[in-house]
């Protein structure tokens, strides 16, 4: 398998190789830079190598090599692309393929169906066989002409419309990949609001991202696992909530194999009756509780200041904590911000009072002067760049299969979001999901929400039964499943080290030391065994509470009553769900 990355230039780097070198950094493969000449002149070694270039770079280079007198290095593939020059990339493609009727066309269509190759598995991943329908991008192009007439070398991998974008043509010195788009994404450039969307970037993105998982397997950043949850925001935990009747979703998460998450509101804690835990403390394989927000109350962790961050999520783990006691439901201190809104530093808070992770629909902060969110951080396991806490990213059905898909390729927990009305069919739709991802080809391990994020970590090997570890939660739970005890370098990006307390391994304190903003510690791992991290942080934030007026407790109480009589009768009531829309609106434009 290929270890090197070698960006083709012609003197220095276009901002395609600049941004090519991020992505290479990003997903943990090594690159070097040369140029045509260089690598014509480099000596043979045992390091295999993948060369990357524009489309003309790769054929200059492919006609040098011919003309050496020496091997050079070893080369895997080629990958190239289309540059800025339309002329220049279709005189490239027609000497690659050997046909003179090749032609690079941008399409202005609304939409085209994109189809990923059911003959490339093992290429594609979980990516096999999906059919997107887009719009393509300003840079990308569909390749004309009949490749495959006399040509059986040449195998189309994704089309758009019918014609090719992404194709795998045989040479003699290694298979070229070529991808019609010009475009390569800046993993730097910000995100916008609501989720990140695959489709933005199909025809230039997923080419890639197939192309490196496939040939650097063995030194990419890789997933521990491929862990799911199905997480259900707002219900009381009662039998039944809305078209939610939790009886029947426990069978058929039996005979699905798949578990829940449900985001439970604290102002709750007092309402669960006996019957009702009973009931959810006996499934704890299938059923979990997280924490969704705190009163439920519009913008509540969106709130300016710092002091009312704090107190609602104190209060928050509190009731919790209170809710535990009073029925013996366990809980992960996750915290589900209510209707995806945080502001920039609730992360810190969040942190500094002893929650796991955030999880999230929503990928920007509420005061977007202050967003940080890049397209890295939605490609990463988690965002990490509001204060080095995770706020790892959730999907709704309605985001497409290929969205859930290309976040498999990236190594990215599923988490599927939902409300009680998603069970207004039954829970049909919600298993025709379910079947789909499972169909994708990556392996989903069910697990209760805290176990999910206390597993999400991205591994590489970097010797012989030594490994490196990128942590994200503020636990993490590490397995070596070889039959040879393993050495692991864990690092965690943190850029305040003086607030954490100590580190734990398997509750017993760690030596760790701090390097280039990240905390660094190190460990053994016997054969088919795990061991469990944690960080502690100092609190360092004020504990006295905040007192709250009876008409705010009486309006919160309005509130969930309401949201309450919305689900469970509103809700079911066409008519009725109607005309409370209608009054909404009509008291909308009165005010």
């Amino acid at each position: 398998m290929a270890r090197l990355a070698l960006l083709l230039h012609e003197g220095s780097f276009t901002p395609r190789e600049v941004r090519l070198s991020r992505i290479l950094d990003f997903f943990g493969v090594p690159w070097k830079g040369v140029t045509i000449s260089e690598f014509t002149e480099m000596e043979e070694t045992s390091v295999v190598c993948v060369v990357f270039g524009s489309v003309g770079a790769v054929v200059a280079a492919l006609e040098r090599r011919q003309e050496a007198d020496f091997a050079g290095p070893k080369v895997e593939s080629f990958y190239a692309y289309a540059s800025g020059d339309q002329l220049a990339s279709e005189r490239g493609i027609q000497l690659l393929c050997g046909r003179a009727d090749l032609s690079l066309q941008k399409t202005h269509l609304d939409k085209l169906v994109i189809v990923v190759s059911k003959q490339f598995a093992d290429l594609a991943g979980p990516m096999v066989g999906l059919e997107v329908s887009c719009r393509l991008g300003e840079e990308d192009a569909v390749l004309m002409g009949n490749i495959s007439d006399g040509n059986p070398g040449i195998e189309t991998i994704i089309s758009a419309g019918g014609s090719p974008v992404f194709i795998r043509c045989q040479h003699h010195d290694g298979p070229i990949f070529f991808t019609a788009s010009s475009q390569m994404v800046d993993i730097d450039q910000p995100v916008g609001p609501r989720f990140y969307d695959v489709k933005e970037h199909f025809c230039s993105v997923v080419p890639l991202v197939i192309f490196l998982r496939s040939m650097f397997p063995d030194i990419m950043w890789r997933p521990q696992e491929h862990g799911a949850c199905l997480i259900i925001d707002d219900p009381l935990l009662k039998r039944r909530y809305g078209f939610c009747d939790f009886a029947k979703l426990r069978d058929l998460m039996r005979r699905h194999q798949f578990t829940t998450n449900i985001a439970f509101i604290p102002w709750n804690w007092r309402r669960t009756s006996s019957a009702a835990a009973d009931f959810f403390r006996s499934q704890p394989e299938l059923f979990s509780i997280s924490i969704h927000g705190c009163d439920h109350i519009a913008e509540e962790f969106g709130a300016a200041s710092l002091e009312i961050l704090n107190h609602r999520a104190k209060l928050a783990q509190s009731r919790m904590q209170n809710h535990k006691e009073r029925t013996g439901i366990q809980y992960d201190p996750v915290m589900v911000f209510p209707q995806g809104v945080f502001r920039s530093k609730c992360p810190q808070i969040l942190k500094q009072n002893g929650f796991l992770s955030a999880v999230n629909t929503e990928t920007v902060p509420v005061d977007s002067q202050n967003a940080q969110t890049r397209i890295r951080d939605v490609w990463d396991l988690a965002i990490m760049s509001y204060d080095d806490f995770p706020i790892f990213t959730r999907r709704y059905a309605s985001h497409g299969l290929e969205n859930f898909a290309f976040d498999l390729l990236l190594g990215k927990p599923c988490l599927i979001v939902a409300h009680h009305d998603f069970f207004k069919d039954g829970g049909a739709g919600l298993i025709d999901l379910i079947e789909r991802l499972c169909s994708l080809g990556s392996t989903l391990r069910w697990n209760q929400l805290g176990k999910v994020v206390r597993r999400a970590c991205r591994r590489r090997t970097t010797g012989v039964g030594v490994e490196e570890v990128e942590m994200y939660g503020t636990e993490l739970c590490v397995d070596n499943s070889s039959d040879q005890t393993i050495e692991v370098t864990i690092r965690k990006r943190e850029s305040q080290a003086d607030l954490v307390s100590e580190i734990l391994c398997d509750e017993k304190p760690l030596k760790w030391s701090t390097d280039l903003e990240h905390l660094v510690f190190c460990d053994r791992i016997l054969p088919r065994s795990a061991k469990h991290f944690k960080v502690i942080y100092r609190n360092q934030t004020d504990g006295r509470m905040i007192s709250r007026s009876l008409r705010y407790e009486v309006s919160v109480a309005v509130r969930r009553v309401l949201s309450e009589f919305r689900d469970n009768y509103l809700s079911k009531s066409l008519f009725l769900y109607a005309a409370t829309g209608r009054l909404k609106g009509a008291l909308a434009r009165h005010n």
